[in-house]
């Protein structure tokens, strides 16, 4: 057990010291109890009463739902629950009501969340007596259909991508991942590895364990240079891709895991789209050849072509006449994408990204450094503008040589890399050789695995009041799909999702 707690008398700075260190969730959460008590935020969140969002209407509904399930009046529930579900009903999804306490937010925002979550099974295991399957059925998708649900996105990072294992394994720890997730780049990686092992099999730390084949001891610059012998950026990235070992297509890693992998990539070409591979763009390409596509840095490694399985089961290209680089110069995280395909109205980032992070700070929580946002957004368009205009004068005079490295940084600049969560590593966390591949030991790999962890943990409270009835909903939906319409044979760990996925 840490040390502070044989102390008597321990002060905020020394429990902040503490927290900063913690190797486990449930020594962090230790802490961060007793920090909250000694800043008087444990009280704060024990009171109902706060600004920032209408507590006398949500003590209300808590009454009622609490009333109707001590009764077990199902059809009154239902009614209840159909009066709308919603994450922030009366404000209380307000990021800014988790910035006060580390261990979460107003206890009453906690018990309402937990009390919709089993009013919903209530209603879905009531007698068909009560109400009939085909009503369950109806209002579960209608439910769902106007909730939506939660996403992972994963950003681009290079080397920095053992940040993204920290983050994911804590989620899968606490049974927070979500189904829909999204990589580019380094995250199409980590998206490939979540396509290959089930919730059961991640559960065991192959995430969070897993270490890419990379050759140790070289000199990154050496190898940008093409100064190291038998040694090439392509190369290394080929070695690394061997040994993650994923020939599954989209559509089989759905049916695999239940979890909707989506991958971006970025045309080599100037006047093409980028694209969005998952298991309904492109169900038969190979996950294998979009992380290809996603990790090829342009001017770095050459562009690849697509691979598909095709009708006779062998591998054939997919759109031939197209090359695909790192989807992260693109769209790096594509909210607009998963909200049309899957109804995802909210989103968890872990931004990892090296020429975003210096500039990223978390616009949900930090209102205390509105000046630097407002200045780093100036900066941002100022550089954006620039780019437009530079791509439009050599353009015009024929020099296009440079074009697409132009268009490539116009691309990085005028994205946002901020969701609804932010998981964002911070700068104390990294060096810059570490986004090179290049690592002190092994134990500098375990401290970017450790930062991707410490990283989440304060965000866990916040991400498990968000997530919870939408988990819920969909856990409900694939078991009145077994009742109506029985055990689909071989149908692995997949998921009910709703179509159209439009949220309310």
């Amino acid at each position: 057990m840490m040390s502070w707690k044989k102390q008597n008398g321990f002060s905020l700075l020394e429990l902040r010291r503490c927290l900063r260190t913690a190797t486990s969730f449930q020594d962090w959460y230790t802490v961060a109890l007793a920090l909250d008590n000694l800043s008087g935020a444990e009280t704060w969140r024990q009171s109902d009463a706060s600004e920032f969002y209408d507590f006398l209407d949500i003590r209300a509904r808590y009454e009622q739902l609490i009333a109707l399930l001590d009764e077990g009046n199902h059809e009154e529930l239902l009614y209840v629950l159909n009066e709308g579900i919603h994450g922030n009903m009366s404000g209380m999804g307000r990021p800014i009501l988790y910035d006060r306490a580390m261990t979460g937010t107003k206890c009453l925002i906690d018990e309402y969340v937990t009390a919709i979550a089993d009013a919903l099974w209530v209603v879905a295991e009531a007698p068909s007596e009560k109400i009939s399957l085909q009503d369950k059925v109806d209002f579960f998708r209608r439910a769902s259909h106007c909730y939506g649900r939660s996403a992972l996105m994963l950003s681009g990072g290079a080397g920095l991508i053992y940040s993204h294992h920290g983050v994911v394994q804590t989620l899968i720890e606490q049974d927070l991942l979500p189904n829909v997730i999204s990589g580019a780049s380094a995250g199409a990686w980590v998206s490939g590895l979540l396509a290959m092992y089930t919730n059961k099999e991640l559960k065991s730390g192959v995430i969070g364990g897993y270490r890419y084949d990379f050759p140790i001891h070289l000199n990154p610059l050496r190898v940008l240079a093409g100064l190291e012998p038998g040694v090439s950026p392509l190369s290394i990235k080929e070695c690394a891709m061997d040994g993650i070992d994923n020939h599954m297509t989209f559509q089989e890693a759905y049916e695999h895991t239940g979890r909707y992998i989506n991958i971006s990539i970025a045309p080599a070409e100037k006047h093409q789209n980028s694209r969005l591979m998952n298991a309904i763009t492109s169900p038969n390409v190979y996950i294998r050849s979009a992380m290809d596509a996603s990790g090829s840095v342009p001017g770095v490694v050459p562009p690849v072509t697509l691979y598909a399985r095709g009708a006779d089961g062998k591998p054939k290209p997919y759109l031939p006449t197209r090359k695909w680089v790192d989807g992260s110069f693109a769209e790096d995280l594509p909210a607009k994408r998963l909200s049309r395909l899957f109804g995802v109205n909210h989103y968890i980032v872990s931004m990892i990204n090296p020429v975003a992070v210096p500039f990223v700070d978390d616009p949900k929580l930090r209102t205390r450094r509105r000046i630097r946002t407002v200045a780093n957004t100036m900066m941002t368009d100022a550089a954006t503008d620039l780019l437009s205009g530079l791509e439009h004068c050599l353009t015009r005079v024929g020099v296009s040589f440079i074009s697409p490295a132009i268009l490539m940084a116009h691309g990085v600049l005028n994205q946002s890399y901020t969701g609804d969560v932010n998981i964002i590593l911070e700068k104390r966390n990294f060096y810059w050789r570490n986004v090179l591949f290049s690592y002190h030991g092994d134990e500098e790999i375990d401290n970017l695995v450790l930062a991707g962890k410490r990283n989440t943990w304060p965000k866990l409270a916040m991400i498990r009041n968000a997530t919870m009835i939408g988990q819920e909903l969909d856990t409900i939906l694939d078991s009145l799909d077994q009742k109506e319409f029985g055990v689909r044979p071989n149908a692995g760990e997949r998921r009910r999702l709703t179509f159209p996925s439009v949220p309310c």
